[in-house]
């Protein structure tokens, strides 16, 4: 963005979705990166007592899907790996090859697979007035 104009959430679509208050004129491109934020408490430096800057709560992640003159939307883009898990049953048959290389000995009665699943993450109650940055 090449605008100092700080980027705040203008409107909430969806728990997956927000439009920003910035746009074309502000310098906003299709496929740029933000997160959305929440500003904090301020903090201080245990030694010195100093203010350190607000803490800024990350809400989200998302990417630019649309650009308009002064409005842009933002669309969460952040993926959660969930586990998925596959079991397969076999037969229980001596005859089988198992059976043949062990001896009679029996093979397993199943196998588990666990598989990554992927799941789209909305954003954590964004709320008008929110802050968005670039990254």
């Amino acid at each position: 963005m090449s605008t100092n104009k700080q980027a705040k959430v203008a409107k909430v679509v969806s728990r997956y979705k927000v439009v920003l208050n910035v746009g074309e004129q502000d310098g906003v491109d299709i496929g740029s990166e933000y997160i959305l934020y929440r500003v904090g408490e301020d903090i201080l430096d245990p030694d010195t007592g100093e203010s350190l800057g607000a803490y800024e709560q990350i809400i989200g992640r998302g990417v630019i899907t649309h650009v308009q003159d002064r409005i842009s939307t933002l669309e969460s883009s952040e993926i959660k790996d969930s586990g998925r898990k596959i079991v397969r049953k076999f037969p229980k048959n001596p005859s089988s090859l198992w059976g043949a290389i062990g001896g009679g000995i029996e093979g397993p009665s199943e196998e588990v697979i666990e598989e990554p699943e992927k799941a789209l993450i909305p954003f954590s109650n964004a709320e008008i007035g929110d802050f968005a940055k670039e990254v």
